[in-house]
């Protein structure tokens, strides 16, 4: 068996990057920006009002000028105007243009409006550049805004159209084909027999991807037929750009999984990890071309299953498309731990966030890598490494939250 970090690093270093296109703007939320984005102009690109009320020349109140004739409304979305009179104003709307000749903004519950006359109090703190938003203040022209990649979110889309971005280019999205095994498993609309049980981890796996920002997920279920196995898997690979399996890939005689992927030219990296749960994990490539497909065999109990899930596949993923790699989260211990085993455990908790801004987690002990019950009741689990027994309470760990 290899340990975690050797698994992990095997899976990091051979999982390449995924092509990109260009997309509409709207329909990038999601994805991994490939391209800088780039301002067209300043931004603002005028002077700007901040606030709803009146355009006027600060000195002309610092000089003791009280009353001031409003020239004129001026509207977001309006053309520019020229103040001509020192002892006028004009009122303005929250993001309209300043007039020129004008250089503040005083709110209008500041301002008393009379007969198209604008009177002000005494002892007002009016000076250059008050309720302004100064023209280049944001950036200017030609300043990059965003790096690539990132992800797109609404505050990334907001500033790509805000410079004229119709289309952007992006990592493409992965057609994922999500794989279960076994003869026991039945939809989830039918009634099991006693010897069966209903189909989970698939849709499970299918979910945390989506909500991971991989969408493009088939479900495909194989009993454990050999030659249907080799069938359906070689024309999976024939049609998906990534593949993750549940299950059959134990040493038990109906586990026809990793025979098969080597059969059917996948590469295997490694089997079986020093870890609990999903010590019998799986990972190999198969050559497209000149790309390489990751193939994620991922042990059949569901604890397992989900974790293994969440500490290698949505991470190499990440990098798949782009991401960098995100800063390591930590959390102490609510109680000390004791296990004896030499490998790694990787141990679901609950979150305890405290005033102090520490995160502490509390253990739930589960029955078996089976106990998907006692796992939905959790937020993550933490990894307590190997060749360690005892695990103090207020130590803190490596902590991975589970995709929601």
């Amino acid at each position: 068996m290899i340990t975690v970090q050797e698994a992990e690093a095997l899976i990091l270093d051979n999982i390449g990057q995924l092509d990109s296109e260009s997309i509409p703007l709207q329909q990038a939320v999601g994805r991994t920006l490939r391209e800088p984005i780039v301002a067209d102009r300043a931004l603002p690109p005028f002077d700007r009002a901040t606030l709803d009320g009146i355009a006027l020349s600060s000195s002309a109140y610092n000089m003791g000028n009280r009353s001031f004739q409003v020239q004129g409304v001026i509207a977001a979305g309006s053309p520019p105007e020229d103040l001509q009179d020192q002892k006028a104003c004009f009122e303005i709307m929250t993001g309209a243009p300043l007039p020129k000749g004008a250089d503040c903004v005083l709110g209008i519950e500041e301002v008393d409006l009379e007969e198209g006359v604008a009177k002000l109090k005494d002892n007002l703190a009016l000076s250059f550049g008050v309720g302004v938003h100064d023209a280049g203040s944001d950036c200017e022209a030609g300043a990059t805004l965003l790096e690539p990649n990132v992800t797109l979110t609404a505050k990334e889309i907001a500033i790509a159209a805000s410079v004229g971005k119709s289309e952007v280019l992006v990592s493409k999205s992965p057609r994922i084909i999500v794989v279960s095994t076994g003869d026991e498993l039945v939809p989830i609309e039918q009634k099991p027999e006693v010897h069966e049980i209903r189909r989970s981890n698939d849709l499970t796996l299918s979910v945390a991807l989506q909500l991971s920002g991989y969408r493009d997920v088939e479900l495909l279920h194989l009993t454990d037929d050999p030659e249907r196995c080799e069938t359906e898997l070689g024309s999976a690979l024939e049609r998906c750009d990534a593949l993750v399996l549940a299950g059959g890939i134990s040493k038990g005689k109906f586990d026809y999984i990793p025979e098969t992927l080597i059969k059917l030219g996948v590469a295997i990296r490694f089997q079986r990890v020093s870890q609990r749960p999903g010590k019998p994990m799986w990972f190999g490539q198969f050559s497209q071309g000149r790309a390489r497909m990751p193939v994620f065999a991922l042990p059949g109990n569901p604890v397992s299953c989900f974790t293994c899930l969440r500490r290698y596949v949505i991470p190499a993923l990440r990098k798949w498309s782009g991401l960098p790699a995100p800063k390591p989260l930590y959390a102490k211990l609510g109680h000390d731990i004791t296990f004896k085993p030499d490998i790694t455990l990787f141990l679901p908790v609950s979150a305890d966030p405290r005033p102090s801004s520490e995160l502490w987690v509390t253990p739930t002990l589960f029955n078996t890598s089976g106990d998907f019950v006692s796992v939905a009741k959790t937020d993550g689990f933490i990894e307590l490494p190997r060749k360690r027994s005892i695990f103090p309470q207020g130590e803190a760990f490596r902590y991975f939250d589970w995709p929601q």
